[in-house]
């Protein structure tokens, strides 16, 4: 038994390390795919975070999922530690749970999403954001802790918006930053 918690522990640490040399998102996410990290990962997900949840195998993404760099998914808590220590005690035990992430999910930068939480579908999680509750479908949530700033339907009719003078001189998705800007100053 011994042997098994020194390999899987070795074996974590070498997964992170290895996270942190793949730069492309859609690169860690076959990383994470290939190794079944996750407990279920579904098509078109990109993973830029290099931060790794404690128990990877909690988390549950579907369909069209983009999460951004720094994004942190808590699957568990370690306050019973503290209320152990305090009463020189070990009947506390840690507290756990899912994170679960629907279909057409974009998670900003940063975001800490705590463990038992559910996002819905067609869902944007705004950067720096503490999710500590359930979300629900075509929301936009944002702040700390997180509440509903806007609609996932008003969202993607601002995006639209805002690609149509690029797309009207004929830029095309994959671009850059770089090459919006040249755009505009011609």
């Amino acid at each position: 038994m011994r042997l098994y918690v020194i390999f899987d522990k070795f074996r974590r640490y070498w997964r992170q390390i290895h996270m942190l040399t793949i730069r492309d998102g859609w690169k860690k996410m076959d990383y994470i795919k290939k190794h079944n990290m996750f407990a279920q990962v579904g098509e078109n997900c990109y993973f830029q975070s290099n931060i790794l949840p404690a128990e990877p195998f909690l988390v549950y993404l579907h369909n069209n999922v983009a999460i951004s760099a720094g994004v942190r998914l808590v699957t568990h808590s370690a306050v019973n530690t503290v209320f152990n220590h305090e009463e020189n005690t070990d009947t506390y035990l840690c507290r756990y749970g899912k994170v679960e992430i629907g279909n057409n999910v974009y998670i900003g930068a940063d975001v800490i999403i705590n463990y038992g939480v559910t996002i819905g579908d067609n869902c944007i999680i705004a950067a720096g954001a503490v999710v500590t509750k359930d979300v629900p479908a075509g929301s936009v949530m944002g702040g700390v802790p997180a509440k509903q700033i806007g609609t996932y339907e008003d969202a993607k009719r601002k995006a639209k918006e805002f690609s149509k003078p690029y797309l009207d001189m004929g830029l095309r998705e994959p671009c850059t930053v770089e090459d919006m800007m040249k755009k505009i100053k011609k």
